[in-house]
């Protein structure tokens, strides 16, 4: 997402002189590449350095307009760094792309006034439901449809079109079983790593992974435990 656009400081109740003090970072700045002996000097005129101390206040600033776009009552918005999402219910296939397809309107018009762009090409659409249905969803912003996808990855989760979350807890299962057959190459009875630099790593990298996102896969990984 690109922004470029100041003026939306003056939209919250910023003192004056941070609201200049910000909009004089923006003004004539330059980035400088190093390699070597060779160095390339570019104008910036749009974005913001990731990592920087000052990217989440402009990032708060940056969506603030768009969080507080009026949705209808069946749209919420999720936002989380660079990643959006918005979810839309509706009783029918047909009555949920209406709501989505009106609701996304919005966020173009929000995104025009604030100049910013989205990477449509990033941009898919999901259908949950526990019916197994290939019908298509029609659902556009800008005059592009997007794509249909079954399942989508959000905040490191993977998320099917049925919740079963079966290719998350796969992958998990996955990356840990890689992790514990490195650290046993690692320790033996007699020699390499100790129990406590063990528990270390088990405690400071396994377990965070196996539990990562835990409150939102674990009802479906019971359910699944009781169906079998």
């Amino acid at each position: 997402m690109v922004a470029q656009n100041t003026g939306l400081l003056t939209r919250p109740s910023l003192p004056r002189n941070l609201c200049n003090l910000t909009s004089s970072h923006f003004i004539d700045s330059v980035t400088t590449f190093h390699a070597n002996t060779c160095s390339v000097e570019r104008k910036v005129s749009a974005g913001c350095p990731e990592g920087s101390c000052c990217g989440p206040g402009f990032w708060n600033v940056l969506y603030n307009a768009l969080l507080n776009i009026e949705f209808s009552s069946h749209t919420k918005i999720i936002a989380f760094a660079v990643d959006l999402a918005i979810l839309t219910c509706g009783k029918t296939l047909y009555e949920a792309e209406v709501y989505a397809n009106s609701d996304f309107s919005q966020t173009e018009n929000s995104a025009r006034e604030n100049k910013m762009q989205f990477n449509e090409s990033n941009s898919k659409a999901m259908l949950i439901t526990r019916k197994r249905r290939t019908d298509d969803i029609n659902i556009y912003r800008n005059n592009r449809r997007f794509e249909r996808v079954t399942d989508m990855k959000y905040v490191g989760i993977h998320f099917d079109s049925r919740l079963t979350f079966r290719k998350h807890i796969g992958h998990i299962a996955e990356k840990s079983r890689i992790l514990i057959y490195a650290l046993s190459k690692t320790a033996k009875l007699h020699w390499g790593l100790g129990h406590k630099s063990l528990k270390t790593v088990y405690e400071g990298a396994l377990v965070p992974l196996m539990t990562y996102g835990a409150p939102g896969w674990e009802e479906a990984l019971c359910k699944q435990r009781l169906l079998h």
